[in-house]
């Protein structure tokens, strides 16, 4: 096996330890907190809302960063605040030190440390099979839920304080050796980089030379291409969030027990998991575009006759073909930005599209609850999700990828 796929093993492994901890497993400290303050359930939600869509507010800081900083250091200071976090967690007394401690400590430590840096370092590694190896390093959040019920076995057993400093404990034991393989692996694949950038930019002189574009931050913003990308993936977040959210809920109100309702979700999750390899690795044969614009025209289709159909097995079906186009989704993403705009500002371009999408991450659970609040019934609530994903399609449709020579033309 070539160096650089330890480098996805090692960065999906990093990934689905943080994701179970820091993200999935925060929800098991929900009702210790509501018992032990008194606080209500809209308060304690509002960290972790704040939460969700802290990298639409502070992603383009985070790019800019990660760009100026480097990669492979954006690791370990964000390993150290994201355990640094849960070590302050132990020590909350009060609403405003929660949402400090979730939202400055936790999650941007976790964004800073595994999902932004490891994103570039795979970036900038892979050319030829990115899509494949993003598919591999988004596998993480799939396999992390072995994770949750971790969280939950120590808090009934020690108490939450507790399970929050050995939470950051076991963050820091796994963490930081990772990082450092991680830091290693790029470091010895870094002069093999450095000298494919330098030839190729020795044969831009060449009108038939093949160029990976070099967007600056400022030259991507110019181009449609970037608004109309990441409009597309936002109205995504807004369709896949508004149905995670109600999914349980909508199932419990035609007639399945909870138990079974969430047993289906998580089946969900884990058809979506492998559904992320398998398109990463065609989207390194096909053309990325029209992968995504393909799973979006299924997303839409399974979220609208999951809204109409109350047959548990057509239901089933729509949702078995709605992972799959998740999991694609969320795998394809990142290659294709990269492919759009190269690795030179990555995590800065990056950074700012993810306050575009944020807004559909916000909107989405939102969007749901208001039709059904007005209705009784999440019928339209799907139907208008369903038109979204048809809409982000025709985005993706007109997102063309710009030229190579883009990028130098606008310098």
């Amino acid at each position: 096996m070539e160096r650089k796929w330890w480098l996805v093993i090692v960065g999906c492994i990093t990934h689905a330890v943080n994701t179970g901890l820091s993200y999935f497993g925060m929800s098991a400290y929900f009702p210790s907190f509501e018992r032990e303050f008194g606080w209500s359930r809209t308060a304690i939600s509002g960290a972790f809302s704040l939460a969700r869509i802290e990298s639409g507010l502070l992603g383009p800081m985070e790019g800019y960063v990660t760009d100026r900083v480097g990669p492979q250091r954006m690791i370990f200071i964000g390993l150290f605040l994201c355990v640094g976090g849960f070590f302050a967690l132990s020590l909350v007394d009060s609403l405003p030190m929660l949402y400090a401690v979730i939202v400055l400590g936790i999650v941007l430590g976790s964004s800073l440390g595994y999902n932004m840096p490891i994103s570039v370092l795979i970036a900038k590694v892979f050319r030829e099979r990115r899509s494949l190896a993003f598919g591999i390093f988004r596998m993480g959040p799939g396999i992390s839920g072995p994770m949750v019920p971790l969280v939950g076995w120590m808090i009934g057993l020690w108490g939450w304080r507790s399970a929050a400093v050995i939470s950051g404990c076991v963050l820091l034991a796994i963490g930081f050796p990772l990082a450092c393989v991680i830091r290693k692996i790029y470091t010895q694949e870094e002069a093999g980089i450095v000298s494919l950038e330098s030839s190729e930019a020795n044969s831009k002189d060449s009108p038939h030379s093949s160029i990976d574009p070099q967007f600056t931050l400022k030259q991507a913003l110019r181009h449609r291409s970037f608004w109309l990308l990441s409009s597309a993936m936002g109205m995504r977040h807004l369709v896949t969030e508004g149905v995670s959210v109600h999914f349980v809920i909508l199932l419990v109100d035609r007639g399945w027990s909870t138990e079974a309702a969430s047993t289906l979700l998580g089946i969900s999750a884990l058809i979506g998991a492998p559904a992320r390899i398998g398109m990463g690795w065609l989207g390194d044969l096909l053309d990325k575009r029209r992968l995504v614009m393909g799973l979006l025209l299924a997303l839409s289709v399974s979220v609208l006759l999951m809204g109409y159909t109350a047959q548990a097995f057509v239901f089933t079906t729509c949702m078995i073909i709605y992972s799959l186009a998740y999991g694609g989704l969320a795998a394809l993403q990142e290659p294709i930005r990269a492919d759009y705009f190269g690795t030179r500002a990555f995590a800065t371009i990056q950074g700012m599209s993810r306050s575009v999408v944020t807004a559909g991450t916000f909107l989405g659970p939102i969007t749901a609850g208001f039709f059904y609040d007005v209705t009784k019934s999440y019928t339209i609530a799907f139907g208008v999700f369903g038109l979204v994903s048809l809409m982000a399609t025709l985005f993706m449709f007109f997102a063309k990828p710009p030229s190579a020579l883009a990028a130098i033309d606008v310098a």
